[in-house]
């Protein structure tokens, strides 16, 4: 069986059942999307990529959130 259909995108965790992340970056990911919208209201003119750079960039944010977000850039 190959090792990427069962493990985690970004680390070596298996994958929760609905995605391709595992438990804590699936958690991340969504939490990542599901806020993008208040970001962009409240920036105006907020782009995806621009988003995931502030994200990334805020000390604020947690290891699995960077990771996701860095991930998401490599990705587009």
């Amino acid at each position: 069986m190959d090792a990427n259909n069962i493990t985690c995108a970004i680390c070596e965790k298996q994958k929760a059942s609905d995605g391709q992340f595992c438990e804590y970056h699936n958690i991340s990911h969504y939490n990542i999307e599901q806020n993008y919208e208040y970001w962009k209201e409240a920036y105006d003119e907020l782009s995806w990529e621009a988003y995931l750079k502030i994200l990334i960039d805020n000390s604020e944010n947690g290891i699995w959130v960077k990771e996701v977000a860095k991930y998401l850039i490599t990705k587009k």
